[in-house]
């Protein structure tokens, strides 16, 4: 599932369920539609996903280059979410924050 807001100059995306093989594809389409190119930055709240593959890494992969050096920031990973990240080293990509709260705060 997908939700998108929009704040300022600020994209926000919002996942829930899963990120995988059989939604991968349908969700980057849906995303990069929402991306106008002014945005400071795209924030991906993952907070309510349960899961994530290699398809699923794909797709954030596929948005920093949508991106073009604009950040994504990704919020509110649940702890096996965290771990594929460290695993895959998207967290030495992209800067992970524990909750929207802390975001805010920088």
């Amino acid at each position: 599932m997908l939700q998108v807001e929009r704040r300022q100059n600020k994209l926000y995306v919002f996942l829930s369920g899963e990120l995988t093989f059989f939604n991968s594809t349908e969700t980057k389409e849906k995303i990069k539609e929402q991306i106008r190119g002014d945005e400071e930055q795209v924030i991906l709240d993952v907070s309510a996903l349960e899961m994530i593959d290699s398809s699923g890494v794909g797709v954030i992969i596929s948005l920093l280059k949508k991106l073009n050096g604009k950040d994504l920031i990704i919020v509110a990973p649940q702890p096996k979410i965290a771990r594929v990240f460290e695993i895959t080293r998207i967290n030495q990509i992209v800067p992970i924050l524990p909750s929207l709260d802390q975001m805010h705060r920088q």
